[in-house]
């Protein structure tokens, strides 16, 4: 079993059975949001240029998926878009040109020196014309829109960090080929550091969003400060039958207390931690 779970479900027994503010301080993990990034193709692996505990940044390359098909596939795209951009310019100059011998065609017809029959064929060449551009002007968007696909496939066969992070795992290796929407790395969000802690039903009222907590890192001398920020509204443990007054004692409310990202840069995730608030002390 998952050690964080272990913790968790370890601090909703402590919980239950102290059942006041004699559970002071609270035991918690320090936790950092989960990004997992996933394979948008199925291709092999080309490079890994990061490793497992390392800090990345924005938009740093954290794996390479191997784009030899889809580089194929842009260059089929790309011609493809060229031929129809090429048809859709014949096609405006036959328009042109199909406009302009129907309007000669029309002023000549006034002046009695075409007949009505060569109108209605200048006619019917003109709206020929306007067919062709129009199907033109289609092919070309439908190429467009192909290799507009096909860039953004390639692209992400390019897997980038979406903001500071540090790489939690790396499932697969170079040379392996991931399924497509298979998870090939997780990171954990450097922006944000929080406590994970159980608040019991004695302490619910007193404790809000705002408040501040002191943080006891096992191992680490140094005191820390965090900011409550979110209180669950839904209890951890609901009793099957109605709310005793013991029952009510045995309830948890899950709670996260927010440090400093900067301060918390060295601190592993998943460390234990005893959280207090001295205010509630009296």
């Amino acid at each position: 079993m998952n050690p964080r779970v272990i913790l968790g479900l370890t601090a909703l027994l402590f919980l239950a059975a102290c059942g006041s503010d004699n559970a002071l301080p609270l035991p918690g993990t320090l936790e950092r949001d989960r990004i997992e990034l996933v394979a948008e193709a199925q291709e092999p692996i080309e490079s890994v240029p990061v490793h497992e505990g390392d800090r990345v940044k924005a938009g740093q390359l954290i794996l390479q998926l191997d784009d030899r098909r889809y580089r194929a596939l842009l260059g089929e795209a790309q011609s493809a878009r060229d031929q129809a951009a090429a048809r859709i310019a014949g096609a405006a100059a036959t328009l042109t040109a199909a406009e302009k011998d129907y309007a000669r065609t029309q002023a000549l017809v006034a002046q009695h020196t075409r007949s009505v029959s060569e109108l209605d064929q200048a006619r019917a060449a003109l709206d020929n014309a306007r067919a062709g551009r129009n199907a033109a002007s289609a092919a070309l968007a439908q190429t467009d829109a192909s290799l507009d696909d096909t860039r953004i496939s390639l692209e992400r066969l390019s897997v980038h960090a979406p903001r500071d992070a540090i790489v939690d795992a790396l499932p697969y290796h170079v040379g392996e080929r991931p399924p497509v929407h298979a998870v090939v790395a997780v990171l954990l969000d450097a922006s944000a550091a929080y406590v994970q802690i159980y608040v019991p039903e004695p302490l619910r009222a007193q404790i809000q969003p705002g408040m501040q907590a002191s943080l006891r890192f096992d191992g680490v001398d140094k005191p820390y400060t965090g900011t409550v920020r979110f209180v669950s509204a839904d209890s951890a443990f609901t009793p099957y039958n109605s709310l005793t007054e013991r029952d009510r004692s045995r309830l948890a409310y899950l709670t996260k207390v927010y440090l400093d990202p900067a301060e918390a840069a060295a601190l592993p995730s998943g460390l234990p931690v005893s959280v207090d608030f001295p205010g509630l002390h009296h």
